[in-house]
């Protein structure tokens, strides 16, 4: 099945809200840190709409960073595997 996820747009970089059912989490990306990626569960909201709302007004940050997709995104395809270590 595929999953909705919410794309955030920062730094050149790109993080990713995956809003699995039964794993719900955010995959962070933090350009210039010793970490670079990270993994953290999503306790909010698991509609697309209302979890971009969330997710921006949690790190305040503007809405027009941010947009919803799936996980057949070609963009979430291509850097889904750099946070495989987190899990």
């Amino acid at each position: 099945m595929v999953h909705p996820i919410v794309i955030r747009r920062h730094d050149g970089f790109q993080s990713y809200l995956l809003l699995d059912p039964e794993n719900p989490r955010e995959l962070l990306r933090h350009w210039g840190f010793q970490y670079e990626f990270s993994a953290r569960p999503w306790l909010g909201s698991l509609d697309p709409v209302d979890a971009m709302e969330e997710w921006c007004e949690m790190l305040a940050e503007e809405l027009e960073n941010y947009s919803i997709s799936d996980e057949e995104n070609r963009d979430f395809c291509l850097d889904r595997s750099s946070w495989d270590a987190c899990k």
